[in-house]
């Protein structure tokens, strides 16, 4: 907001003069200074602007009529006083400037002269302050800008306001040097920029002028004097380093543009003279003037690297065409021979120094196209700047260096350089960019030769799509679009991705428009984006929709209408991945504003174009995108005020009310997100309604339409409320209150004659949201209480709406303050803030007589009334205060309040001091703490007024003195040594005397607590860490938010400088000295809070508080004394914590000296050398430790990039320390340096890391250039005897090296740099193979990898193939091991190559004469896995690459591999069980075993040999090649099932061996099969079965077994008798029952019932009486299976039982298993479907799809869709049955929580499940069932039957749905319109309605007995209390089942109608509180 225009002094004076003179003039002359005093009277800018143009025309019109007099030119002084003393940006400036251009050019002179003389009077005057300094320096830079005028003014005066530049600039450096704050440090550095700036402003656009009577030689002189100033200024601003980057750079420009004005046009020379130190024959003479300044070779040497790069882009920048292409007298150039090199060829500097470097090197080109551009340009140079050329070269060798930086600036500029080169080079050549070589070849590299993870790739490839045609790229990648939208499945680059398709199809849309050929542009760019919509990927699917669909739909109307009909191209079915894309596509369409529901021709289609059925298919989709979609095509519109017509207001009833509770955090954000919009909407298209209602063209329509507005909002407003129900899940909740809340924000204020939310709101609303403050999640508390602090602002006031008192809610308040569980304090400080929101809260806080002796002690009650009426008299002062209209009733009532809870607390400290123990268990002070902060600070503490403050100041020093007191107390347990379950002496006292004074509770009381915590010892450390954690968190905000006194001033704050002080040693001895983790970390918290405040303050006292302390610690550790106490183990607890929160906290502006200092330090002491003699030093191991948090800290961002190298040296130099604590602290530190330079591990793998962990070598040692040196030294050193095997050489520097080498790889677009060649690592790296230690081989072969370029593959490779020997002799296996896994490394470099290889020319025929490694001849099984291995992947690479000279060798080695698997084989390896112990045997015997199979599965030419092999294999003594088999079966069924799903084949048992050769034969090389092998492996099932039932033991080889069973394709194509199999289906379930018994394992079990789901539809099928205990006892173990507690796979397994055999199971079993057994399914299916695991959910919508659903619906449908197909299948037939059983599964349901609750431990719980819904559903079909039941006497099928009309809820009519709708509404269930069975008669005996009346009956007797037990209260025993609502509510649903039933069956029912009625008066009686909506529902 602007400020107004004041009236200062001298325009008063002014002012005064104007009304003189026109008192003496006419009447009509004096308007003009009444305009003049109006303008200044007014306060608002807006009406001042009015008044001033309004004087500016006037002063135009005055000139034409008067004569220049006083009269005249005192309304232009004015103006143009007003014009310089406004602020820069001020509208008001804005206008005048303008004004002032518009006059006439006499009028201008005369503004001009006045502009010029107010100028001069400013700028001839001394600065007097900094302030003012800036003000002048702020009016002369305006002057300049866009304002012609004012530049024509500072020319005529130009030495003048330069020379004031020039002082204010030296004013501010000079300011600068003192000792300021952070603030007030970069304040004056702005001051210094805006000083520099507009010094450079002026010396461009008004150095012309000379002013006026002074020679030349006297301007010469006075700018000489001048520059000599500005000189010594802006050095001192490039050799300092806690200068802004900015200043640096524009002072740069300025001293440029000074040697410009002072040589001429020797500037060129005197540069490459001075500045570069050019040996030139022709140098510039340095006048005198220049020599006595410091711009000279000695100073400017000194510079750094950054300050160099800043003062060469003020050269680039400023310096003209000409003089950049000047050529000295040894033919030199500044552009081309001098700068680009200088630039390129600066060493390591720090972040801010590369982004310069960026910057200059942006600059460069920027000036170089401009050079080529420009007449003074020479051929020559123009061919010095081709493409091919070496200064380009140059160029992008630096952008691939700088494309990959982690800094975003950084790689943008990348890509601005490189647009500049694609020009410069285009410029220098003038030819077809479709002809130009070298831009087709660097599209190719980019194309095929660089990774898509890279994010630079994206940027420079748009580029070239600008500058070459998109045709030509499709011609190179035809798969371009597909491979891009690949890479949209990646975050990191997604935004990138998106940017390059965007450009792509947009300039290919171009090319092809002249060809007109729209098809095919639709089939490249559009169909890719169509397939990505329907595909898997839900995060592709996510990025495509936010960043590429809508700049497709920008192209045109016929983009949507291709996308519509190209998903829509079956016209008779949408498959959901169809419906989910078509519903993206409209949805982003309409927010376009590209649908319009106007348009709609049809009632059953939405929009025009899709049908509502679709769309309600959509909403139930079972994928999240695709609702939420669907939800936001109804919630958005691109015009707001669009009316929601009918159709969409039941859509949106149907979404919201099956989707509150998505689990997904995501999916609810986006919800209420959209629905926020649909408010928004709905505000705004009803106030449109609503306006056309009181126009006079108003209509019924009109009227109707509003109607289904307000009845959407009531609808809302009741369905949210009623779903805060007990027992609703969490996100259920969390989605209800975050809607509602929006709801209250978006609706107020309403409509005239719209929806008003306020007439909704009712006492059990309220009482509702009051429970809400007893959630477990504190964001639902949080959103509970806005929502109620918004109600309270409409008057709606706890004792009015649910007769609540101040009293009784204090008194809850208190006693949740004073519980020892931590979750309660939170609802205490909820409450205690919602008191403070009632009316007249002062008036009760200060006479709260019934609450307070409750809680207080007598001495605490003595203190209180002393506070009121004593000596601080503080009601007298409160009511005082009351009285100004200024003050604030709620932070009065806080004050008193904090008041009442700080004696409170000190009564709890009390019980503290004498027994830790007691306190803990009873008041553990944190609770009281809590609520303190929680009310603290909900006041504004900067805003009271003086008189509040003096108020607040005992509270304040009263609050600190108990914290402290606090800290004190529980120290000695969080200072331990060992914290954790300590039970210190001091903390248990006597405790005869603990409550003697208070009488408050016995002694065998309390030594009852001391035994109950001394067994539980986590009360005592919870107590104490939380109070910690409270006290931190209070004086850390306090700090932060309370102002300070200031000393010496009138300045009244809370807190003083002492007390800041004091609260900062709190925290440093918190930090210091605590070992619980929990403590430290929390003191972190408030510790990072008061030192934001310290380093920002203007105090001089605090501001230098955060480096005193650094200084203090720093000392503290090189100091290494024993007498301190800081922690040298637990990673020295709180040290690094304190000195990160120091450093990290410090402003960025000032360039973070401390920061710089304390890493400097730190790595001192860190790369200090330990010696083998000395002792442990402990300082090294904290350097260790706090670098280790400096690296990990996010909030230093590249700040710490310039020390990574350093730290990574001290990791690693600290491996070699003799002492443990050292190498430990280094292992970590090595830890966060790897994540630090390479990024956060994106794979579990270590042995395939992604791309994004890794960088290019050129890339990191360009970033760190002296870690090359180092690791290759270190490399050198590790490898120098590491083959001796005389003795074990391990140097413990190899692991790290090896580990870094692994994750460099090389681009092949980086040139050859030989100063840092990765290639030199190659030698040391294989001399790694021949170490002893398996793991320094292992870490060689990666790290060889990425070292190897494509071009050394061959050499690299006969190496190791040599370095094998030829015989056994020579054979040293640790040597030999070490060359084969190498080997094995480069043979997959080699299959990845799409070329291939000569096998030849890389040795790989020398292959053949190293195969003794495979015989026996071998005695080492490590070298022979690794043997067998490579000729594995020999003859891969001999088959995908063949020739003529190796079909030969690989024939030989082919026979040779089988000649040594046979050979193991028939030697009974595979059973030396005896052998498991030798190491790495059982990894050999495995391995080999694999590999057998697989070859004889490929090469097998008889089924009896396989059948010999692998039986064999399957019953080795070895378990883990029985396993490896097993698995490999598994693999193969596996492909077998997944090409069956893919290409269904027809019903034909004769195919299946058919169909399994195909599927091997299109798998992978290694799983191709002969005939003979596939023939048996279908017929191995019968001995598969008989090993998993009989024989085998081993629980991983049995649960493979069963899966392998599981999947076998015989059993989908095949009855069981078909099969082969000796045993019937009866004999394997039973002997499968007894696998289950006999196992204890959940995961055997969970295999074994999975497997049986193949066998029970068979037995039914042949079913006898000897079944019956068997499917009995099967049965049981499923019921067992389903239970929450049980592990998923066991839960899955029983899901997929039912779902395959659904029909049976579920519709046909009632002659085998009978009709209960039957329905026992059922309501296993309603369990699982209720189940947390989202897989279990998905098996049950799956079935249901099985029983005749017709599409699959959303997870939270899926129980509503189940009741209804159960009712669906079996009402008509067995509807009593039907009814009984939905009323027993609601009987039997009981979730209740259950034991006594611990401190934190909670049961198992299941967050998915609501026992309230599940009612809601069964009450909904009981009354479809019972409103479609017909009664009979008997089962005789002649007899009369009677209609069944209850009376239901006193309506006599609900014949039909309509009567359950009107129950339903008051459930607020959504009535499904498609399902009814009105039309349907169910018979029902009345024999069948006694049982369900007598069930009923038996369960309402029994709770009516158990009612009457004691109630828990809402707030305090919240579970108990909600267990109690739920089990009402049950009664209640069943009671008015009860009551229809009875009514329809005209039942006697004394007994039960008492019983009835008895309960239900004491459930509304049992409440002491206001009831809840579900309570009065």
């Amino acid at each position: 907001m602007k400020e107004y225009l004041s009236c200062h002094n001298l325009i008063r004076d002014k002012l005064m003069k104007l009304t003189d003179i026109y008192n003496d003039g006419m009447e009509e002359d004096s308007l003009l200074n009444r305009k003049f005093e109006k303008l200044f009277e007014m306060k608002e800018i807006k009406q001042q602007i009015v008044i001033l143009k309004e004087i500016c025309k006037d002063v135009q019109d005055d000139y034409k009529v008067t004569d220049r007099g006083p009269k005249f030119n005192l309304p232009v002084e004015i103006l143009v006083d007003i014009y310089l003393n406004c602020s820069p940006k001020h509208t008001a400036k804005r206008l005048l400037a303008s004004t002032f251009q518009n006059f006439k050019d006499d009028l201008k002179t005369v503004v001009c002269e006045k502009m010029i003389e107010e100028v001069t009077v400013k700028v001839t005057a001394e600065v007097k302050d900094i302030q003012t300094g800036r003000e002048t320096v702020n009016m002369i830079y305006c002057l300049m800008e866009n304002f012609k005028l004012g530049e024509k003014c500072l020319s005529e005066i130009f030495l003048p306001v330069l020379q004031y530049l020039s002082s204010a600039l030296e004013n501010f450096v000079a300011a600068k040097s003192c000792d300021l704050s952070p603030v007030e440090d970069n304040e004056v550095m702005h001051h210094c920029l805006a000083t520099i700036q507009a010094s450079g402003k002026l010396l461009q656009k008004c150095s012309g002028g000379t002013g006026a009577g002074n020679t030349e030689i006297d301007i010469q002189g006075d700018i000489q004097f001048i520059s000599r100033a500005f000189f010594n200024n802006i050095m001192l601003i490039l050799k300092s380093d806690n200068f802004l980057l900015d200043c640096k750079t524009s002072g740069s420009m300025c001293l440029t543009l000074l040697l410009k004005l002072t040589m001429g046009q020797k500037v060129t020379e005197l540069i490459l003279d001075v500045v570069f130190g050019e040996d030139i024959a022709s140098k510039a003479h340095i006048p005198d003037w220049m020599l006595q300044t410091t711009f000279c070779k000695s100073e400017l040497s000194q510079l750094s690297s950054t300050s160099c790069l800043c003062l060469w882009f003020g050269i680039l920048a400023q310096l003209d065409v000409s003089d950049l292409l000047h050529h000295s007298s040894n033919n030199k150039s500044l552009l081309t021979d001098v700068m680009l090199m200088r630039i390129l060829s600066v060493g390591n500097c720090d972040p801010g120094g590369k982004l310069q470097m960026a910057r200059t090197v942006h600059m460069w080109t920027t000036r170089a196209l401009a050079c080529l551009k420009s007449d003074s340009c020479d051929p020559r140079v123009a061919s010095r700047l081709t493409g091919s050329e070496a200064l380009l070269q140059r160029l992008l060798d630096f952008i691939w260096t700088i494309w990959e930086d982690t800094t975003d600036v950084i790689r943008f500029t990348a890509k601005d350089i490189f647009e500049s080169v694609i020009k410069i080079h285009k410029t220098a050549v003038n030819t077809k960019a479709s002809e130009d070589q070298f831009l087709l070849d660097l599209t190719r590299s980019l194309l095929f030769e660089v990774s898509w993870s890279g994010k630079g790739k994206y940027g420079t490839l748009r580029t070239l799509a600008e500058n070459l045609k998109v045709s030509t790229l499709l011609q190179f990648k035809p798969e371009l679009a597909q491979d891009i939208l690949n890479n949209l499945k990646e975050q990191t680059v997604a935004c990138y991705a998106s940017d390059l398709y965007d450009k792509l199809l947009t300039e290919h849309l171009k090319e092809l428009s002249q060809t007109g050929n729209r098809e095919c542009w639709q089939k490249t760019w559009v169909w890719p984006v169509l397939e990505c919509m329907m595909g898997n990927n839900t995060q592709q699917r996510t990025f495509v929709i936010e960043y590429i669909l809508p700049k497709l739909l920008k192209t045109g109307k016929d983009t949507l209408q291709y996308m519509i009909s190209s998903i829509c191209s079956n016209n008779h079915s949408v498959s959901d991945d169809q419906l989910g894309a078509l519903i993206m596509c409209l949805r982003r369409a309409r927010v376009m504003g590209l649908l319009d529901n106007s348009e709609s021709k049809s009632s059953d289609c939405l929009y025009g174009v899709v049908k509502i059925e679709l769309v309600k298919q959509a909403l139930s989709h079972t994928d999240d995108q695709a609702r939420l979609d669907a939800f936001a095509l109804l919630c958005e519109n691109h015009k707001t005020s669009e009316p929601i017509d009918q159709s969409e207001f039941r859509l949106l009833k149907y979404f919201i009310q099956w989707n509150m509770k998505n689990q997904s955090p995501s999916f609810r954000q986006h919800m209420v997100a959209h629905v926020k919009k649909l408010f928004i909407r709905f505000k705004e298209s009803e106030g449109a309604l609503c306006r056309k209602l009181h126009s006079r063209n108003k209509s019924l329509d009109v009227n109707r339409a509003l109607m289904f507005y307000k009845d959407f909002g009531a609808w809302l407003f009741q369905f949210l409320l009623h779903s805060l129900y007990p027992g609703s899940a969490f996100a259920r909740r969390t989605t209800a209150l975050s809607i509602l809340s929006v709801m209250v924000n978006l609706f107020h204020p309403a409509n005239k004659g719209g929806y008003v939310l306020w007439s909704e709101w009712k006492g059990c609303h309220i009482q509702t949201l009051m429970e809400c403050l007893t959630d477990t999640f504190e964001d639902n508390k949080m959103e509970a209480y806005n929502i109620l602090k918004q109600c309270f602002n409409q008057g709606l006031y706890l004792k009015n709406m649910i007769r609540m008192s101040n009293d009784e809610l204090l008194d809850i308040s208190m006693e949740l303050a004073g519980s020892n569980r931590p979750q309660d304090c939170t609802t205490g400080a909820f409450l205690l803030r919602i008191l403070l929101l009632q009316p007249n809260i002062q008036d009760f806080l200060l006479n709260p007589e019934e609450t307070l002796p409750k809680y207080l002690t007598p001495s605490a009650l003595t203190q209180w009334e002393d506070l009121l009426n004593g000596t601080q008299n503080l009601k007298a002062a409160l009511q005082k205060i009351s009285q100004q209209a200024s003050s604030n009733d709620s932070s009065r009532g806080t004050l008193l309040l904090v008041w009442i809870l700080l004696l409170y607390l000190e009564d709890q400290l009390k019980i503290a001091k004498n027994g830790l123990f007691i306190a803990a268990a009873t008041k553990p002070m944190y609770p009281t703490l809590h609520c303190i902060r929680y009310i603290l600070f909900g006041v504004n503490l900067r805003k009271l007024s003086k008189e509040e403050m003096l108020l607040w100041q005992p509270v304040m020093g009263k609050l600190l003195e108990c914290c402290l007191v606090i800290s004190d107390i529980v120290s000695p347990v969080v200072q331990n040594s060992s914290p954790e379950g300590n039970v210190p002496e001091e903390a248990i006292k006597g405790v005869e005397s603990i409550f003697a004074s208070e009488g408050k509770m016995n002694t065998s009381e309390a030594e009852r607590l001391v035994e109950t915590v001394t067994l539980m010892p986590e009360y005592l450390v919870v107590c104490c860490w939380r109070n910690v954690k409270e006290v931190s968190l209070l004086l850390g905000q306090l700090t932060f938010e309370a102002p300070i006194t200031t000393p010496d001033t009138s300045v009244i704050g809370l807190l003083t400088v002492q007390q800041n002080e004091i609260i900062g040693e709190y925290f440093k001895k918190q930090l210091m000295e605590s070992i619980h983790r929990g403590a430290f970390e929390l003191a972190c918290a408030g510790f990072v809070k008061q030192c934001e405040m310290l380093w920002r303050c203007n105090i001089k006292a605090l501001h230098q508080l955060p480096k005193l302390w650094l200084e203090q610690v720093m000392a503290d550790i090189k100091n290494d004394d024993e007498t301190n106490k800081l922690c040298a183990t637990r990673r020295s607890a709180g040290i690094p914590f304190f000195v990160q929160t120091l450093v990290c906290t410090e402003p960025q502006s000032t360039g973070r000296p401390c920061f710089k200092w304390t890493m400097t330090e730190l790595l001192l002491l860190a790369l200090k050398e330990d010696r083998l003699c000395g002792t442990l030093s402990n300082s090294k191991v904290h350097a260790l430790n706090i670098l280790r948090a400096l690296y990990k800290d996010s909030r230093l961002g590249e700040v710490v990039t310039s020390f990574v190298a350093d730290g990574l040296r001290a990791a690693i130099l600290g491996f070699q320390s003799p002492f443990w604590a050292v190498r430990n602290s280094s292992t970590l530190l090595l830890s966060t340096m790897m994540t630090r330079i390479f990024g956060v591990k994106r794979s579990k793998d270590e042995s395939n890391l992604s791309k994004k962990n890794c960088q290019t070598g050129r890339q990191f040692f360009n970033q760190y250039p002296s870690l090359y040196p180092f690791l290759l030294n270190l490399l050198e050193v590790a490898t120098r005897n590491i083959s001796d095997t005389a003795q074990l050489h391990l140097h413990p520097g190899l692991y790290p090296v090896l580990m870094i080498l692994g994750r460099l790889f090389q681009s092949p677009l980086e040139g050859a740099d030989t100063s840092l060649n990765l290639a030199a690592f190659i030698p040391y790296v294989i001399k790694c193979s021949s170490s002893p230690v398996l793991k320094t081989r292992l870490m060689a072969t990666k790290a060889l990898h990425p070292l190897v370029q494509k071009g050394q593959l061959t050499s690299v490779m006969s190496q190791l193939i040599n370095l094998v020997p030829a015989s056994q002799e020579a054979a040293k296996h640790s040597h030999v091991h070490g060359a084969l896994v190498q080997i094995l490394n480069m043979m997959d470099m080699i299959l990845a190559l799409p070329e291939g290889i000569n096998c030849s020319e890389c040795g790989l025929s020398m292959w053949k004469d190293k195969m003794w490694l495979l015989t026996r001849k071998n005695p080492c099984y490590m070298t022979k896995e690794a043997a067998f291995e490579v000729s594995e992947k020999v003859l891969k690479v001999m088959r995908q690459f063949p020739n003529e000279q190796i079909s030969d060798i690989s024939t030989v080695i082919s026979k040779k591999l089988q000649g040594a698997l046979n050979e193991e084989f028939l030697s009974g390896t595979y059973n030396r069980k005896d052998l498991c112990s030798v190491p790495v045997f059982v990894e050999y015997i495995t391995r080999i075993a694999k590999m057998d199979l697989q070859l004889s599965l490929r090469h097998s030419t008889s089924s009896s040999d396989m059948q010999t092999k692998v039986q064999a294999l399957l019953a080795s003594e070895i378990y883990e090649v029985r396993l490896v088999i097993l698995d490999t079966l598994i693999t193969l069924y596996n492909e077998n099932k997944t090409y069956m799903k893919a290409s269904p084949q027809p019903e034909n048992n004769s195919t299946d061996i058919a169909n399994m050769e195909q599927v091997t034969s299109s798998a992978a090389t290694e799983r191709v099969m002969s005939s003979a092998a596939t023939e048996f492996v279908m017929s191995l099932l019968p001995y598969l079965l008989n090993m998993a039932l009989y024989k085998e033991q081993h629980f991983e080889c049995q649960i493979q077994l069963f899966k392998a069973l599981d999947l076998h394709p015989l059993l989908l194509k095949k009855d069981w008798k078909d099969l082969g199999v000796q045993q019937n289906s009866t004999q394997v379930l039973k002997q499968c029952l007894a696998v289950i018994e006999s196992s204890w394992r959940d995961e055997v079990k969970a295999a074994v019932i999975r497997f049986t789901r193949w066998l029970i539809s068979d037995v039914l099928d042949h079913w006898t009486d000897d079944c019956v205990e068997m499917v009995h006892s099967w049965m049981m173990i499923l019921r067992d299976s389903v239970e929450t507690e049980k592990i998923t796979d066991l839960q899955l397994s029983v899901a997929m039982v039912i779902q395959h055999n659904a029909n049976c199971l579920l519709k046909n079993c009632q002659s085998t298993l009978g009709i209960k057994k039957m329905f026992e399914f059922w309501e296993m299916l309603t369990k699982l479907q209720q189940e947390d695991d989202p897989e279990v959910r998905e098996v049950i919508t799956m079935t249901l799809l099985v029983l005749g659903n017709d599409r699959a619906v959303q997870p939270s449908l899926t129980l509503d869709y189940l009741v209804r197909s159960f009712v669906g299948t079996h009402a008509v037939t067995k509807g009593a049955n039907c009814l009984l059983t939905l009323i027993s599964w609601m009987i039997d349901n009981d979730s209740s929580s259950e034991g006594a609750e611990r401190l934190f431990d909670k049961s198992e719980m299941n967050v998915f499940r609501e026992d309230v819904l599940f009612y809601q559903v069964i009450l909904k079909y009981c009354l479809t069932l019972i409103l479609s039941t017909q009664l009979r006497d008997s089962n005789t099928e002649d007899e009369d039957v009677t209609p069944l009309t209850p009376n239901v809820e006193g309506s006599s009519d609900v014949k039909g749905t309509s009567g359950v709708e009107k129950v339903l509404s008051q459930l607020h269930l959504v009535v499904d319109e498609n399902f009814s069975l009105s039309n349907t008669v169910l018979p029902v005996t009345k024999t069948n309605m006694s049982e369900v009346l007598e069930m009923i009956g038996s369960f309402l007797k029994k709770f009516s007995c158990s009612a009457g037990s004691e109630k828990a209260k809402p707030f305090l025993k919240t579970n108990a209390f909600q267990d109690s609502l739920l089990e009402q509510y049950k009664c209640k649903v069943l009671g008015f089942i009860y009551k229809i039933l009875c009514d329809i069956t005209e039942h006697s029912f004394s007994d039960q109608e008492v019983c009835v009625m008895s309960m239900e008066s004491k459930s509304e009686t049992a409440n002491f509180t206001h009831p809840n909506c579900f309570v009065s529902n």
